[in-house]
């Protein structure tokens, strides 16, 4: 574990954390693993759920734009399938939170085995009869088998996730794969060795952002608000630039390890771009240039 993680994570714990051996086993082999007991969660999900609704409310077809409000219209939604929810860090110190519960953090430095940051914090509630997704990764694809992880995302479930209420669709293993899920897959079909993650609420599911999934049909039209936490190695663009985002005083009243973590202090590169791209940006890309080795390193 590099030495900064390791002092952040080691500050945030009660005691001692670390990955047991079985959960690096299943991160490795299955790209995932579902944390039933985090601490945070159990005494702060009823405010999460509250803050949520209250935004979404608040929000309407605005949520989600955030870096992007330039595409922004009155009357579309951010995603037509779903409420969503950007830019999450500073509207409620409840969310702010999210991006130092240790066993996040050590989920990430094991896929990512290098400086980490936080890359956004956005919220996805599919609504009825809606929010079926083709399968997809959350990032971009390794060129080759040697070539690092770049990062994870924790799906942080604020309602129970149900089949009924659209349960995501995962594909254990299919994070060490090459590519795009289209160079080997009709990205439109069931897959065969799919599975439907039902969990409770407070539940955080770490995933590696390689790992194929997506979200499936809401046919009751129950809530199920999920908040992804996207963390990434320091040297890749984060999906919204925080340095520039968030105000100067928000800045100030961080505390040494959030300014760390949303790679705001002074010393930290300036990221160029507003935004990052979005999975699907990155992925027309990619088949536009197919034939050329896909990268998104930032422009610092």
């Amino acid at each position: 574990m590099n030495n900064l993680t390791k002092k952040i994570i080691k500050s945030l714990s009660d005691k001692e954390i670390d990955l047991k051996d079985d959960w690096k086993k299943t991160l490795d082999k299955n790209g995932y693993i579902i944390i039933k007991n985090s601490k945070y969660m159990k005494q702060n999900l009823i405010s999460l759920r509250n803050e949520a609704t209250k935004l979404i409310e608040k929000e309407g077809d605005k949520g989600g734009w955030e870096g992007k409000e330039k595409y922004f219209k009155p009357g579309k939604r951010f995603e037509s399938g779903a409420q969503r929810l950007g830019g999450l860090v500073n509207k409620h110190s409840v969310f702010l939170g999210l991006i130092t519960i240790p066993e996040i953090l050590i989920c990430a430095e094991q896929i990512i085995k290098s400086e980490i940051k936080i890359c956004g914090m956005n919220l996805r509630n599919p609504l009825k009869n809606l929010g079926e997704q083709t399968l997809h990764f959350d990032g971009f694809p390794r060129n080759s088998e040697d070539e690092s992880y770049a990062g994870i995302v924790a799906f942080i479930y604020l309602d129970d996730s149900k089949i009924s209420n659209g349960a995501m669709r995962v594909v254990p293993g299919t994070h060490k794969l090459t590519g795009w899920p289209d160079d080997h897959i009709n990205i439109n079909d069931k897959h065969p060795k799919e599975i439907r993650l039902e969990v409770k609420a407070g539940t955080i599911v770490v995933a590696n952002l390689n790992l194929w999934h997506a979200g499936a049909i809401n046919l009751s039209g129950e809530a199920r608000k999920v908040i992804m936490l996207n963390i990434k190695n320091r040297d890749h663009d984060q999906l919204l630039n925080y340095k520039k985002y968030l105000n100067s005083d928000f800045k100030k009243n961080l505390d040494e390890n959030q300014k760390y973590l949303l790679s705001v202090r002074e010393s930290d590169p300036d990221q160029i771009i507003e935004s990052g791209g979005s999975a699907n940006q990155l992925r027309r890309e990619y088949f536009k240039n197919k034939n050329k080795k896909f990268t998104s390193v930032a422009n610092n």
